[in-house]
């Protein structure tokens, strides 16, 4: 009887649980499949979506630039009409607002603010960005 129960145990054991375990894995592989799919589409959506947005900042950004340097030309405008020794500009390289304070007879520069010192350190950080930062936002 011993025999009969071991060669039943034998042939009849092994056979199911292999396709069992293969089914399983089959199946874990196809839902693990449909699921980096769908991560992989919602990646790409999230992508585009970003890339969209910073268009629009960017070019929310050179309408405000625009927009300062009409203000700015508009203040030296009024002032040159009122005599006055105030000179207002924007720093190309740093993107700073400067006011420049000069005397009329010499043309000579009373005080700027911010100093010269000041923006050249400004103007020594945006050399650096590049070297600091892979890429500027």
């Amino acid at each position: 009887m011993a025999s009969v129960d071991q060669a039943s145990a034998a042939t009849s054991a092994p056979a199911p649980a292999v396709d069992a375990s293969q089914k399983v894995k089959k199946h874990d592989f196809t839902r693990e499949v449909k699921q980096a799919s769908q991560n992989a589409e919602r990646v790409r959506e999230l992508n585009v979506s970003l890339q969209e947005r910073q268009k629009l900042t960017a070019q929310e950004i050179g309408k405000i630039q625009e927009r300062i340097n009409d203000i700015v030309d508009t203040l030296n405008k009024h002032l040159q009409v009122s005599q006055s020794d105030l000179n207002f500009a924007v720093d190309e390289i740093s993107n700073r607002f400067m006011v420049t304070v000069t005397n009329q007879d010499t043309g000579e520069v009373v005080r700027q603010v911010p100093a010269e010192a000041v923006l050249a350190v400004a103007h020594n950080i945006e050399k650096l960005k590049g070297l600091i930062f892979d890429k500027t936002l």
